[in-house]
């Protein structure tokens, strides 16, 4: 049985911002959005930022906004038009040639993604380099070029530490590697960062499995299965016979 890929298609969108050239007016359309968007109305908020980019065209915060939530909405034809419109006109922001790459390996276009991230890799921007480094690991993990993957999925974590999916990416691409300790080292790290999943504590509990290590992965088997994961559960039926301990 495989680990769950539960990380292929994660959101990497950065934190929204607000840039200092925006107008007040279009600031608080920003801010509105987001509160619209932390309470799941997303067709709200999208209305505040096409009012946003009605009264500054040019603002790359408004247009950011704008193509993370049509994204979110799952509308990819619009959120495909406007990236692409962005890159035609502001070809050396990498923000927008990164949205891209998130967008083609959202849409299995992993040959393409790969270009977007290296193109926004290449403009060297600071604030997103490690989420362009993560993005393209993603894409090369899915190309099955697992060195690569792993060269840059590291190249993310040396620059930002403390990112989850990070962790539990450079895991997934360990485990492929059948390099079942790291992928432990990795998947606990990702553990220690976030709330937990499902496909996180199965993932962790094959790891163990593969290491031929029943005792510590059936607690973390009984734990996903108990979150709906009816991989873990077929593990636990399977191979957990013995009471198990229980993962708070």
């Amino acid at each position: 049985m495989r680990v769950t890929a539960f990380l292929l298609f994660f959101l990497l969108l950065p934190c929204f911002w607000l840039s200092a050239q925006d107008s007040p007016e279009v600031k608080a359309l920003l801010a509105e959005a987001d509160a619209l968007i932390s309470q799941q109305m997303l067709a709200e908020a999208l209305a505040k930022t096409k009012e946003a980019v009605g009264i500054s065209p040019a603002s790359h915060t408004a247009m950011q906004k704008q193509i993370n939530i049509l994204f979110l909405m799952n509308d990819e034809k619009e959120s495909v038009r406007l990236v692409d419109e962005a890159i035609h006109q502001y070809p050396d922001e990498a923000m927008y040639h990164y949205l891209r790459g998130i967008i083609n390996n959202s849409r299995q276009r992993y040959s393409k993604a790969l270009d977007d991230f290296t193109r926004a890799i290449d403009l060297n921007p600071p604030d997103i380099l490690y989420r362009c480094y993560l993005g393209r690991g993603v894409s090369y993990f899915n190309l099955i070029e697992y060195d690569n993957a792993l060269s840059d999925i590291t190249l993310s974590i040396e620059q930002n530490d403390t990112v989850a999916s990070a962790f539990s990416s450079r895991a997934m691409v360990n485990y492929e590697l059948r390099d079942y300790e790291s992928a432990i080292d990795d998947f606990l790290r990702a553990l220690d960062l976030s709330a937990g999943s499902a496909a996180l504590y199965f993932n962790l509990g094959m790891s163990y499995y593969r290491l031929e290590q029943k005792e510590k992965a059936c607690p973390y088997f009984h734990k996903s299965c108990t979150m709906g994961n009816t991989n873990a559960c077929r593990m636990t039926l399977m191979e957990c016979a013995k009471a198990i301990p229980v993962i708070p």
